[in-house]
């Protein structure tokens, strides 16, 4: 791990993790919070529920993200530092703006600057992105991705779970204010960061813009595709089955909480970071070998609760093992997206894939309530072993044939 992290400068590391780890702040907050403190504070569940759309549009990214690869500032501000420099500094001043209001009667307001909030987010996502797969060798990005991974989960937690945890005590100015010093930071350390001229031929605008449907039309992006929209499958569904079967096993909320959203995304923290030396230290092909096998015990731990046996140690030792599992998965299929993306068009490349496998997952997660309620809990979960059985196979398979593009 020292030595791959010892090719780049240490500033360049902690601004990858600290892009990372920002854009979640804000989002996390807003998107997990807001849900408990208005309804908390007696807002209709109509309001409420307008909420999870803002989830929506991170996984939209890719219409706009033609625009981050066409749109440059000067050579001293550099491509995608400029971008990121203007993302960054909106985010913090409509942080600013939604501390001022008032979390019940201004909710149209908040609503509206909470969507300003997404959108700067997402087009940052993009541009730190871009920047990452231009400026990190093939060598390096395995432990990139493992950053990236571990810096959501840690915003994700601040965001959702500490600054929640304040929040009686803070009050909503304070709380908005904490996150919006936090996402400063990153506008601080880009402020002395200097982007290196990337020798690369521009794509035309049109060609930027079609680049959406071209990048699919090179050779390997069948087998990539069905990668994408198979890999997460099994273990998607077996791990959304997890807190509904613990609800219905009557165990406490506040339990249920500490296992799966805080012990869970700890365990991601450190298991993405391990992803990232086991791609730098063993290469693409063994990584991917893990990731099949943990995939597959991920859901047989899920398989053991959900046929009764929900005592404490056996659901944390599922929610380890699967988070041993499908954050390293999440850390690998990103370096080979990267690994895809061309040098003219990075920030599209990377986010077509992204939004993909994004789009994917999330109705997975439905697909297994939907599963769980025809063929019960067990069937759902064996339903997923046969899941992610046939996408070991294709993991096999891609790797095996895998192609870069350049």
């Amino acid at each position: 791990m020292l030595h791959v992290l010892s090719r780049k400068p240490l500033s360049v590391w902690l601004l990858i993790t600290s892009l990372y780890t920002t854009q979640f702040l804000g989002l996390s907050f807003f998107s997990v919070a807001l849900v408990a403190i208005l309804r908390g504070q007696g807002a209709s569940l109509e309001q409420v529920s307008s909420v999870y759309i803002l989830g929506m549009i991170g996984a939209c990214k890719f219409l706009w993200a033609p625009l981050v690869d066409r749109v440059r500032f000067t050579p001293r501000i550099g491509h995608f530092r400029g971008w990121l420099l203007l993302m960054q500094s909106l985010m913090v001043v409509v942080l600013c703006f939604l501390a001022n209001l008032d979390v019940t009667t201004d909710f149209g307001a908040i609503y509206l600057l909470c969507i300003v909030m997404a959108v700067c987010g997402a087009t940052q996502d993009i541009a730190t992105d871009a920047l990452v797969c231009s400026l990190l060798t093939e060598e390096e990005r395995g432990m990139g991705n493992g950053i990236q991974t571990a810096g959501g989960m840690f915003g994700f937690m601040v965001g959702a779970g500490l600054v929640l945890m304040a929040y009686p005590s803070l009050g909503w100015q304070k709380a908005v204010m904490i996150l919006a010093a936090g996402t400063a930071i990153s506008l601080a350390q880009l402020i002395f960061f200097v982007e290196p001229e990337f020798k690369i031929q521009s794509r035309k605008g049109w060609q930027v813009a079609t680049r959406l449907v071209t990048f699919w039309q090179q050779p390997g992006s069948l087998s990539w595709l069905a990668m994408l929209l198979l890999f997460p499958v099994g273990i998607t569904i077996a791990y959304s089955l997890l807190t509904p079967f613990l609800v219905d096993s009557l165990w406490p909320l506040e339990r249920i909480g500490l296992i799966v959203n805080v012990l869970g995304p700890v365990m991601g923290i450190a298991s993405s970071l391990f992803a990232g030396w086991l791609i730098s230290r063993f290469g693409r092909s063994k990584t991917m070998n893990y990731c099949i096998v943990m995939q597959f015990l991920s859901v047989v731990a899920v398989l053991f609760v959900v046929q009764g046996h929900v005592s404490t140690m056996a659901v944390v030792f599922a929610v380890v093992i699967h988070f041993l599992g499908y954050v390293p998965s999440v850390t690998m299929l990103s370096t080979l997206m990267m690994d895809r993306a061309s040098r003219e068009s990075p920030a599209t490349d990377y986010t077509v894939q992204f939004s993909v496998y994004q789009f994917f997952a999330m109705g997975t997660g439905g697909l297994g309530m939907v599963m769980a309620g025809r063929l019960g809990y067990v069937g759902a979960i064996f339903g997923a072993i046969g899941c992610a059985v046939l996408a070991g196979f294709v993991a096999k398979f891609y790797i095996s044939k895998r192609v870069m593009c350049r």
